[in-house]
């Protein structure tokens, strides 16, 4: 099997598992299978970023940056499961003042004084990036709408991912990027953001799961396929600067978890910003 065919088969396993949780909660009217898997993209992606920051002369303070990411999310899921209504706070002050008296605590004790603004400033980049943004997720599942939301988001960035990788690797000749990522070219751009308006329009176009008017969905379509894109390349910045391919060698074909949601990160943020500030949901 190929590497195109590997990716997608593994790209429709991976897409029925997540809509397999989500059919699971909606059954059982809950969205405990949709946090617990979100719970494990966190604490893989920031085991992935840590990895990718070693590889660049860093030292990272893995076990706490995980545990601390990880909490975080928790923190942050459960708050929402009781009021929607904070759903834009992720860190509260206390737990800020917590995070960073710990890993000053430990950096002393543990390392001496030795890379201590390296150490500690990759750590909580870590968090910020993986966590932080993951969060988003959360956010999106508790708007109105709030599962038909998370879907929108989620095809119209990986759709635009897939539709700018094949097009754009037959018919791509000018490179988008050439520094951060050579395989990158502007016609498959112009595909990849084609494809995030052309989703997002049929999305809205079905009756059951309409979420904002066509016009909209374009608007909607572009920017968040755009900033989608943004979100690749800001993942492949980070490798490129560490000289490595790929977060990690999880998932075949696709590299790591963080190769897989990398796009995500950066769209999903954008999206429920887009939606909160024009109050189409």
């Amino acid at each position: 099997m190929n590497t195109l065919q590997t990716r997608i088969t593994l790209g429709v396993i991976m897409f029925a598992v997540f809509f397999g949780v989500l059919a699971v909660d909606a059954i059982f009217k809950t969205d405990i299978g949709f946090g617990c898997l979100a719970i494990i993209v966190c604490g893989v992606g920031l085991y992935e970023f840590y990895n990718i920051a070693s590889k660049n002369g860093f030292s990272p303070f893995r076990i706490s940056g995980i545990c601390i990411g990880i909490w975080l999310f928790i923190s942050y899921w459960l708050t929402v499961r009781k009021d929607a209504d904070v759903i834009q706070h992720f860190f509260r002050h206390e737990t800020v003042i917590v995070l960073i008296f710990w890993l000053f605590l430990i950096q002393a004790f543990a390392r001496s004084t030795k890379d201590a603004i390296k150490n500690i400033s990759v750590t909580l980049f870590g968090v910020l990036y993986v966590s932080f943004l993951l969060s988003y997720a959360i956010a999106l599942r508790y708007l109105n709408y709030g599962t038909s939301v998370l879907v929108m988001v989620l095809l119209v960035s990986k759709f635009g991912d897939i539709g700018g990788y094949l097009l754009g690797k037959k018919f791509g000749k000018h490179k988008l990027a050439k520094v951060i990522s050579p395989n990158k070219t502007i016609e498959g751009a112009c595909f990849s953001l084609s494809f995030s308006v052309l989703i997002a329009v049929i999305f809205n176009l079905i009756p059951q799961t309409r979420v904002i008017s066509i016009p909209w969905a374009v608007l909607f379509g572009l920017i968040v396929g755009f900033s989608a894109m943004m979100g690749d390349l800001a993942e492949s910045l980070l490798k490129r600067d560490s000289n490595v391919k790929d977060s990690s060698n999880i998932v075949p074909a696709f590299g790591g978890v963080l190769d897989v949601i990398d796009c995500l990160l950066v769209s999903m943020p954008v999206a429920y910003y887009f939606l909160t500030f024009f109050k189409l949901v």
